[in-house]
This record gives C-alpha cells, sequence and structure tokens, in this order.
C-alpha cells in the first residue's frame, strides 16, 4: 500500500475510535441518563452510525487486506451452518422485538419505529449495509470470473441501491424533503394529499423496483425458490410505498392506534423484506458456488 493511502487509513481508524466514543457517550446519555462534564455532542446516534459505516468502506476500499479478512467473515456467517441459521434467526428475533417495544413504549424515542432516529433505524441501516455488502461480495467475485464490467455492473447497481437506502434511513434524506416540500404550493390539496417527498421519489423506486424484477429474473430465473424469496421480498417493500401513500390522510388523522399499528406493519415489512432480499441472496450463493462455502 502507498504512502498516502497508509495515512488515510491511519486517520480513518483514528475517526473511528473517536466516533466509537461519541456513539457511546449518546448512548449512555439518551438511554441511562448519564450525565458527562462537557458539552453533549448530540441525542442521536444516525449521523455517527452512517460516518461510522462509510469509514469501514473506506478502509475496506483501500487495504485489500482487511477487506478480503472482514469480508470473508462476513461471507462466512452469512453462508455457512450453523452460523447463518443463527445469524437469520437473531435478525427475525430482532425485528419481532423491535416490534414489541413500539407496541408497549411508542412515546419513547429510542423504540419509536417512525421517528427515524431509534433503534429500529439503527437496525434497518446495518442490515442494509450488510446486505449492500454481500451482493458487492457477489458482484465482485462475478467481475473477477467474467472480466467484463458490463456483465456484471447490475450487481453493482443493486448493492449501490441497498446503500443509499440505508444511508436515507439512517440520515433522513427523505424527510428533508417532506420539511421543504410541504411549503410547496400550500393550496394544491391532491400534492399534500399523501406524504410529499413520495413525488420526488416514488419515480426512482417505481424504476428501481422495474430494475430489480428484471435482476431478479435474469440472475435467479433458474432458481425458483430463490426467484420468489426475490419478488416476495420485492412485493414487501412495495408494500411499504403503499403505506406510506395511504397513511397522511387516510390513516393518520382518524386512529392513534391505527397510526401506530399502520406504522408497525409498514416498518415490520420494511425489516422483514430486507431479510428476505439477503436470505435469498446467499441461497443464490450457495446453490452457485457451494465449493466456496467453505473456503
Amino acid at each position: 500500500m502507498i504512502f498516502w493511502k497508509k495515512n488515510i487509513e491511519l486517520f480513518l481508524r483514528a475517526f473511528i475510535v473517536l466516533d466509537g466514543l461519541v456513539m457511546l457517550v449518546i448512548f449512555l446519555n439518551t438511554q441511562f441518563g448519564i450525565e458527562f462534564p462537557f458539552p453533549m455532542p448530540g441525542l442521536k446516534l444516525n449521523n455517527p452510525l452512517a460516518f461510522l459505516l462509510t469509514a469501514l468502506f473506506l478502509i475496506g476500499y483501500l487495504n485489500p487486506v482487511f477487506r478480503e479478512q472482514w469480508l470473508g467473515r462476513l461471507k462466512a456467517g452469512i453462508l455457512e451452518n450453523p452460523s447463518r441459521l443463527y445469524i437469520f434467526g437473531g435478525l427475525v428475533l430482532i425485528e419481532i422485538f423491535l416490534q414489541v417495544m413500539w407496541n408497549f413504549y411508542p412515546e419513547d424515542f429510542h423504540w419509536n419505529l417512525n421517528a427515524e432516529q431509534g433503534y429500529g433505524t439503527h437496525f434497518s441501516t446495518i442490515q442494509l449495509y450488510i446486505l449492500g455488502m454481500f451482493v458487492l461480495i457477489i458482484g465482485m467475485e462475478k467481475h473477477e470470473k467474467e472480466g467484463l464490467l458490463k456483465k456484471v455492473w447490475p450487481w453493482y447497481l443493486v448493492a449501490g441501491m441497498y446503500f443509499f437506502i440505508g444511508l436515507d434511513d439512517c440520515v433522513a434524506i427523505h424527510e428533508n424533503f417532506i420539511k421543504w416540500s410541504q411549503q410547496v404550493a400550500p393550496g394544491a390539496d391532491a400534492f399534500h394529499f399523501i406524504h410529499e417527498w413520495l413525488w420526488f421519489y416514488g419515480p426512482f423506486m417505481l424504476a428501481a423496483a422495474a430494475f430489480l424484477m428484471r435482476f431478479f429474473w435474469v440472475e435467479f430465473r433458474q432458481n425458483k425458490a430463490v426467484l420468489c424469496i426475490m419478488f416476495l421480498a420485492l412485493m414487501m417493500w412495495l408494500g411499504v410505498l403503499v403505506m406510506e401513500g395511504i397513511a397522511k390522510n387516510l390513516i393518520d388523522p382518524y386512529s392513534l392506534e391505527g397510526s401506530r399499528i399502520g406504522i408497525a406493519v409498514e416498518e415490520g415489512l420494511e425489516m422483514f423484506g430486507a431479510t428476505l432480499f439477503l436470505f435469498g441472496f446467499s441461497m443464490f450463493y450457495r446453490t452457485n458456488r457451494p465449493h466456496s462455502v467453505g473456503k
């Protein structure tokens, strides 16, 4: 590794340590009320978490040894028994636990699935990051085998989609669209009938869904089980869009309990859909590259 890469990696490692300390301070203060003799660096873990995951990604890009070591561990954990059973079982149990805590403590922002700042958001961000990394692993191995980018670029694009969705969840990019667009055409009832960010994100989401449908069909049509899992997961995510579309004026204004149930369904579809995507990709890899599972 050349000198400048080593310096950048050292900076990123130091940044990760500092960022981890910031996250620890925020967690102890907000969760347990522990006071510190200095100004708090914030009340949410979202931005520090996004910085942490980005720094880890950049270190992996700069350091091939680090990249191969940790991607190998990730791949083994998702592909090998019994670790994969523990991982997928753990993901589902966490999702159930988050739903239970949302039901009993909806006013606590730590467990609020709708606030984009609680543990549910942090879990979704990390799960989507892992999902994107695993798709990236498959894409890189296909790239190495095929040798031509034009044959594997869809895998990189799909990984990028998962990364962006995770980033959007973590730093609430779409929430900024809501704040800005609520001031646009205040008298246009049709425009404000749904959450305003859907007008901007919606076309891209539908285009992404169409792309994913084609991608899944091209890559997985020989494996009907994987294909069904992928389309089921995609239908769950499209269900999230439907729930977002009807929530603002058809659910939220009429019943607090109905609104909470709608949020539980929406967030549950998003989280479990991501788990199904990861499970489907793992099935595909195990089926098509069984000789690599034990490596």
